[in-house]
C-alpha cells in the first residue's frame, strides 16, 4: 500500500504487479506502455519513452539520416545510427530515475521507524496516563 507521505509520480510510471509466475514491471508514459520482467529493463523502457518524447518535443533529431545501400544491384536504406546526445540523455534520464527511487526507498525506511517510534510513544502515553493519579492535572 502506497503511504501518502511518500507517494508520487514515479508510482504510476512505474508499476510492479505480482503474477504467479513472479512479479511482472510495468513502464507507463506518455501513452506507451512496456511490460517486463525485470524492475531494470522497465527503468530503462521508462527512461526510452521520457527522452523520446522530450526530443519529439524540443525536435531535436534523435537519429542521424538514413543512408541509401546498393546491395545486389537494388536500392536499399537504412535507418540512421542514434546520436550521441539521445543516448547520453537517455543515461542521465535513468541514472535520475534510480537517483529519486533510491531516495524514495530512503523516505519509505524513515517514514516506517518514524511510524514505529510514534506507535511506541503513544503507547507509553496511554500507559502513563492510565496510572495517573487523581489528584494530578
Amino acid at each position: 500500500m502506497n503511504d501518502k507521505r511518500t507517494v508520487s509520480m514515479i508510482d504510476l510510471a512505474l508499476q510492479k504487479h505480482d503474477t504467479p509466475v513472479g512479479p511482472l514491471f510495468v513502464a507507463v508514459r506518455h501513452g506507451r506502455i512496456k511490460k517486463c520482467f525485470t524492475r531494470d529493463t522497465a527503468i530503462r523502457y521508462l527512461a526510452f519513452f521520457m527522452t523520446t518524447e522530450a526530443f519529439e518535443r524540443s525536435g531535436f533529431p534523435q537519429r542521424h539520416p538514413r543512408v541509401r545501400i546498393d546491395r545486389d544491384d537494388r536500392e536499399v536504406w537504412r535507418d540512421g545510427e542514434t546520436k550521441a546526445e539521445y543516448l547520453s540523455a537517455h543515461q542521465r534520464c535513468v541514472r535520475r530515475l534510480r537517483r529519486i527511487l533510491a531516495r524514495k526507498r530512503e523516505m519509505e525506511k524513515w517514514c516506517e521507524k518514524w511510524d514505529a517510534m510514534h506507535d511506541r510513544f503513544v503507547k507509553e502515553v496511554d500507559a502513563l496516563q492510565a496510572i495517573k493519579p487523581a489528584g494530578v492535572k
